[in-house]
């Protein structure tokens, strides 16, 4: 394939992965995204107009937002590739397990809400715990760093992520997904289909309809005490970003609350807070940025992992930036 073929193909990718339910920046997601965002801004009529309080241009024009289009790109060329493809493994493992377990079915019937439910927290245990091994462990913690690099969150930070990570996330992701629709497809009766809205599993439909997308925004919407202990808000995630010592390691989850509040991670807020968003030390002092670049946010990663293996001599991290410390 030449340059120009591979060139349309990346182009045809990102075009259709923005036209498709199954990305975060469909615009249906979006356009949700920005009706409650302005619900938010009516009520509480902070002193900018709607456009200058949601959408600032200096967080969509800054370094950090550019690093993000570029991760973004990057992450959709090598989906395009068949790398980092959570839905291809899913089927595969599916099949595996169909197979094995072929003539146990119960005979029962699974409603769609029941088989929707099932593949949701199947996916949303094993994210909870790829995020946090990345988190806790020293040698995969450069990699999901890439990520809490951010210093001005917009809707296309969900993106900012080493592509190693993505790896590592979309097999996890195929193979929890893979055993519950296996076992769903060999126990139970019916069409796995019924379980679907707008083309993808219907939980995680609604979870981008609720504005999914304010997540990685500075916008603050909080579900309350009781609802943030089932399920992870945008400010819980904001949370998660924040570069503040008591916020460290805590809200892990992505759509489920539970998993955090079973292993006594969750933090719920009691009212809005302040946050800053980037890497910081044990302390909350502001680390140097070194994921400015394209070509930092690939490679510092590598270089620090092999430091944290003891195969480099020098660590270009201190010490204190590693999590555990």
């Amino acid at each position: 394939m030449d340059l120009i073929s591979s060139l349309t193909a990346a182009a045809d990718a990102v075009a259709g992965f923005l036209v498709s339910p199954g990305g975060r920046l469909w615009p249906l997601y979006l356009g949700t995204m920005a009706l409650i965002a302005f619900g938010l801004w009516w009520r509480r009529r902070p002193g900018p107009g709607f456009l200058a309080w949601a959408f600032p241009r200096a967080m969509y024009v800054s370094r950090s937002t550019w690093v993000d289009l570029q991760l973004f790109l990057l992450g959709r060329a090598l989906a395009t590739l068949g790398l980092v493809n959570a839905v291809v493994g899913a089927a595969l493992v599916a099949g595996l397990v169909g197979e094995t377990l072929g003539g146990l079915s119960t005979g029962l019937v699974l409603p769609g809400w029941a088989y929707a439910l099932l593949i949701l927290v199947a996916a949303d245990f094993a994210v909870y715990w790829v995020h946090r091994i990345h988190h806790e462990n020293k040698v995969f913690w450069p990699f999901h760093s890439v990520h809490h690099s951010a210093e001005v969150m917009t809707p296309l930070t969900v993106y900012r992520k080493h592509p190693l990570y993505d790896l590592i996330a979309g097999a996890a992701r195929g193979v929890s997904l893979g055993l519950a629709q296996g076992l769903a497809l060999a126990l139970f009766e019916g069409d796995p289909q019924i379980a679907t809205l707008v083309g993808i599993n219907a939980g995680y439909a609604l979870f981008n309809l609720a504005g999914s997308n304010l997540r990685h925004t500075h916008i603050w919407l909080s579900y309350g005490p009781v609802l943030e202990r089932l399920l992870i808000s945008p400010a819980q995630h904001q949370i998660h970003h924040s570069s503040a010592p008591k916020h460290h390691d805590r809200n892990y989850g992505e759509v489920l609350a539970v998993w955090d509040w079973m292993f006594g991670m969750l933090y719920v807020p009691e009212r809005e807070e302040i946050l800053e968003f980037g890497l910081a030390d044990a302390e909350g002092n502001k680390l140097p940025q070194r994921h400015d670049t394209l070509a930092g946010a690939l490679i510092a990663p590598v270089t620090d992992a092999l430091a944290a293996m003891g195969l480099r001599r020098k660590a270009p991290l201190p010490p204190e930036a590693w999590p555990g410390e």
